[in-house]
């Protein structure tokens, strides 16, 4: 019964892990879009953490916030991201309702729009006019369309049609830029504090050589060696960081280790230390640790550095991986749901370091010029930037559809050799 609690412990540990790792990384990317998109002056109809049906669901600000069944994620969706126009098609019969004016207040399948008049669409103009040419049994007529009228996606669902100057695509290229970057920005943002805070709680290497915690029975507490004590030379060779002490150690050939002459300082005191390391793993080590620092200014300018440096070895491991086909060196969502969930038994700080990773390659991993990809988006716009106009609408919209369904068909491929790895 015993075993069978502990099983069941780790298994909720692991499972609290993925989902919030997963949930937090992709609803802070959703929220830099939606963020942007509402200081720019663009309508907001939905976001939602998680997928699938709504639990719960709240209106503000002119947007639905939602928190759905399935916690892996979440979405925002931006009004005019696609022209309005193509979310109709010419010919299709058509439901409304209209206000004492006469204009479309709601809109949608008949099936979704009960007790509303019907008729085909026959033209239409959402993107700047916002009206509609309806046929119905009376006559064609040309309505105009009430900003923020109810496009019904369901009896109980719907999204607003907005004018222009509310659409993604009514904006400056600049503005548009900055909604797509935005996302990817929150992410690298939320490594970064993520690394800091990690930084915080274990410490920052100081990389001098002076003797941090000294492991008990190891060569070092033999000796006689405590931490604080200051390493001056090895075997005569001076040495100016830990880097140096680790590199002189580690120099020593003789199998087994011989003993090396340690100068040391305490207390102002200089003194010579005779200490013969022990081999682990085939490596001479003496059992200390380097001296860490726990000050939080120095973890958190060690936390925003190490999101550089990580991202140039992710962007280098990236076109590894293109160069040479290196697909084993790939995880999908099942394998990095397995490394979340092997960190999760070593401690939360391990949790918090591998979302602050994962964080970091989503943001990174979004940027590619990749249509579907914020930065499939981008390149559009640098080549809208250089025509000196957009490409159609429609065009775009085709071509991050492909890009969508072939990132799809990869995921899958990628998944399907987790599950083969794993089991």
């Amino acid at each position: 019964m015993e075993r069978l609690t502990s099983m069941w412990l780790v298994a909720l540990r692991s499972a609290a892990a993925v989902v919030s790792v997963f949930l937090v990384c992709v609803v802070v990317h959703e929220f830099g879009h939606f963020i942007v998109a509402k200081r720019c002056g663009v309508a907001v109809p939905a976001f939602a953490v998680g997928f699938g049906p709504k639990i719960v669901r709240w209106m503000r600000g002119g947007t639905e916030f939602s928190i759905r069944l399935l916690p892996l994620g979440g979405l925002v969706q931006l009004a005019g991201e696609i022209p309005q126009d193509a979310l109709f098609r010419r010919g299709e019969p058509i439901a409304f309702r209209l206000d004492e004016r006469g204009r479309i207040v709601q809109l949608g399948e008949p099936a979704d729009v009960p007790g509303g008049q019907v008729g085909t669409l026959r033209d239409l103009d959402l993107t700047n006019r916002l009206q509609m040419t309806i046929a119905t049994s009376e006559g064609t007529s040309t309505y105009a369309v009430v900003p923020h009228a109810r496009l019904m996606t369901n009896p109980r669902s719907w999204i607003p049609i907005v004018e222009r100057r509310e659409q993604v695509l009514g904006k400056p290229l600049w503005q548009r830029a900055s909604m797509i970057l935005a996302g990817p920005a929150m992410n690298f943002l939320l490594a970064g504090v993520l690394f800091s805070l990690f930084f915080t709680h274990t410490g920052i290497g100081l990389n001098t050589p002076t003797l941090g915690k000294v492991v008990p029975g190891s060569p070092a507490a033999q000796a006689q060696l405590a931490e604080g004590d200051r390493v001056l030379s090895v075997d005569g060779r001076a040495v100016a960081t830990w880097i140096d002490l680790v590199e002189a150690i580690r120099s020593d050939t003789a199998r087994p280790p011989r003993p090396l002459v340690l100068r040391v300082e305490r207390g102002g005191q200089v003194r010579d230390v005779v200490v013969t390391p022990r081999l682990v793993q085939g490596v001479p080590q003496l059992g200390v640790n380097e001296p860490v620092s726990h000050d939080p200014v120095l973890a958190w300018k060690s936390g925003f550095a190490a999101v550089y440096a990580t991202s140039v070895n992710a962007l280098h491991m990236y076109g590894q991986i293109v160069a040479h086909h290196q697909i084993d060196n790939l995880a999908g969502p099942v394998g990095i749901a397995d490394v979340i969930s092997q960190q999760a038994q070593s401690g939360v700080w391990q949790v918090v370091m591998i979302a602050g990773l994962l964080s970091l390659n989503l943001g990174l991993f979004n940027l590619l010029p990749i249509p579907a990809l914020d930065g499939g988006r981008l390149l559009f716009m640098v080549i809208e930037m250089f025509r000196g106009r957009s490409v159609d609408p429609r065009k775009e919209g085709l071509v991050h559809f492909v890009g969508f369904a072939l990132l799809m068909l990869f995921a899958v491929v990628i998944t399907f050799h987790d599950v083969v790895r794993l089991f």
